[in-house]
């Protein structure tokens, strides 16, 4: 979708994850053009992508990507539209279009024209997820690519040490270079890392697996209807109340919203 305003003051002055596949795939006139327009300078225009029908159909079926994500794996895609900042090395930002809280993976949705292997499409977004899981500190990403008009792909990205080790070193010495005004030199290329495939585990001879799977089917009725009654009871919490309480629980308030305990 397009940045709004807060997203935009969030990701100012910051390397974010759509802009770092130069400097990894090396490509100089976007690299000078990226520290032009960190550095502020005069001579930088802004890209105009409002007029650029791949980016705008991207834009669009974003939120459907999403929610096609959230119907097939049964979970949740949370944080959409988040601006998130590493912890200590404050320039590297990212701008979520999801999390899977669940597999605990960032969620990235591509609509690509689907005459492409899709393993050029992965590697050519592999910069992207791999610094978005740097910034989260996530080690998987999720993929979720509409080629051309049919259902999604989901595609699991594992985190890179190595790949990510090279892409940490590139991103300090470039901003080193914003910062001291310092045009960048050029950088040679690093090949992304293949996609590697999902392995399948045959857990049946686990007892451990054995016993928890028995509980969960055992419990999986009784969960649906507790996260309903919860919904249920935070609807009917006052909007100016700060507490409610009554028949062995309560239900407090607070800036992340309401939270049901046992009393």
């Amino acid at each position: 979708m397009s940045l709004t305003l807060e997203q935009r003051k969030a990701r100012d002055g910051k390397l974010t994850a759509s802009r770092i596949a130069c400097l990894m795939t090396g490509n100089a006139e976007k690299i000078m053009d990226l520290w032009r327009e960190m550095v502020g300078d005069p001579s930088y225009v802004d890209e105009d992508l409002s007029g650029v029908w791949p980016v705008q159909l991207g834009s669009a079926t974003e939120q459907l990507n999403l929610d096609w994500y959230e119907r097939k794996t049964g979970r949740k895609a949370t944080c959409r539209g988040e601006v998130v900042v590493h912890p200590i090395h404050t320039y590297a930002a990212c701008t979520l279009d999801g999390y899977d809280s669940e597999i605990d993976a960032v969620i990235e949705c591509k609509h690509v024209g689907g005459f492409e292997p899709r393993a050029t499409v992965i590697a050519r977004y592999m910069p992207q997820v791999q610094w978005q899981m740097m910034v989260t500190e996530c080690t998987r990403a999720v993929l979720s690519i509409v080629e051309g008009a049919r259902e999604p792909a989901i595609e699991e990205i594992a985190y890179d040490a190595a790949y990510c080790s090279e892409l940490w070193a590139r991103a300090a010495a470039f901003m080193l270079c914003v910062q001291t005004l310092t045009p960048p030199v050029a950088l040679p290329s690093v090949a992304a890392p293949a996609a590697k495939p999902a392995k399948v585990y045959d857990m049946a001879s686990s007892n451990a697996w054995g016993e928890h799977a028995g509980i969960w089917l055992a419990h999986r009725d009784a969960a649906k209807k507790f996260d309903g009654a919860t919904k249920e009871l935070k609807a009917l919490v006052a909007a100016d109340a700060a507490k409610a309480h009554g028949h062995g629980i309560v239900a407090v308030r607070d800036g992340r919203g309401v939270t049901i305990k046992e009393a």
